[in-house]
């Protein structure tokens, strides 16, 4: 895969907004695991853009770089920039020994913070 289309690939998953259907029977009851952020408090595509470009959080991808150095090798699967009093980016990965990780940084510095 070229270094352009995994930029791309990044970049959708990134300011992509998950919507799912009601159900038949009403609307559905989405459970919210603790420590994840909703899809209210998500960045929408537009929101994200302005705010890098406003300087408001850093890029996407200097989070991804510094990812890629703490974890050698590993695969990146998604990245979502999440809302709040602090803005954060959750980086999903796949490590080579094949544990899913989601690293988690401030958006404002891109420090990362921790890892679940």
């Amino acid at each position: 895969m070229s270094a352009m289309s995994r930029y791309l690939i990044i970049l959708a998953g990134a300011l992509s907004v998950i919507a799912a259907p009601a159900g038949a029977d009403g609307p559905a009851i989405a459970v919210q695991p603790t420590g994840y952020a909703s899809l209210q408090d998500r960045y929408s595509a537009p929101e994200a853009r302005d705010a890098r470009r406003q300087g408001d959080v850093v890029p996407a991808l200097r989070v991804i770089s510094e990812v890629r150095r703490r974890y050698p090798g590993a695969d990146v699967l998604d990245a979502e920039l999440e809302g709040g009093a602090s803005p954060r980016y959750v980086i999903k990965i796949l490590t080579q020994d094949g544990r899913r990780v989601d690293v988690v940084a401030d958006a404002r510095t891109g420090q990362i913070l921790y890892e679940r």
